[in-house]
């Protein structure tokens, strides 16, 4: 089968080529070991302890969203976490009552609530980060630099491809697919 050209999300043009039923297998069982390793709440306990960061793991997700994209609407980080409204807004005032975040207004819109860190929060979320960042330095210790950032790149351009491909309902030969 010859490859065609796709263009993701972000604009990136790559060859396509079809992987067999159960390479694609293994790739989805691999990205539900990994997706079930980094939701987990042992992961984020070990995490959050060596960091010496006393919060919930959507507390922290939330921390470390805010550290990345700086002052934004309760809307804007829950999508940024990956989480429900009503969580966020139950974590954060569990983080307001820790010092860590306060609320503004919009200065353009007074109906919408601004979230940022305190430098209480700021020093939380660096030391979540560090020790993320350390953790998974650690395990491609013995990886090569471009594999690791090979790794980066692929991730990513998985993550596009996924959110902008239609989950099928049928077999690509027209046979319904189990459920």
């Amino acid at each position: 089968m010859a490859a065609r050209e796709h263009l993701t999300e972000s604009g990136v043009r790559y060859p396509r080529a079809m992987l067999p039923p159960d390479a694609l297998d293994d790739l989805a069982s691999s990205l539900q070991r990994l997706g079930r390793l980094l939701a987990s709440r042992q992961a984020t306990s070990r995490v959050t302890q060596a960091a010496k960061v006393e919060v919930s793991q959507q507390g922290a997700a939330l921390l470390r969203s805010l550290l990345r994209g700086g002052r934004q609407s309760m809307a804007s980080l829950a999508a940024a976490a990956a989480m429900d409204l009503g969580a966020v807004s139950r974590q954060v005032r569990a983080l307001e009552q820790l010092g860590a975040v306060r609320r503004s207004s919009d200065p353009d819109d007074g109906r919408v609530v601004l979230l940022q860190l305190t430098a209480k929060g700021r020093r939380m979320a660096e030391n979540l980060r560090t020790v993320g960042v350390r953790h998974i330095g650690d395990a491609l210790r013995d990886w090569p630099e471009e594999d690791a950032r090979a790794l980066a790149a692929l991730l990513g351009r998985l993550i596009d491809d996924l959110r902008a491909t239609p989950v099928p309902s049928r077999g690509r030969n027209g046979v319904k697919a189990v459920s």
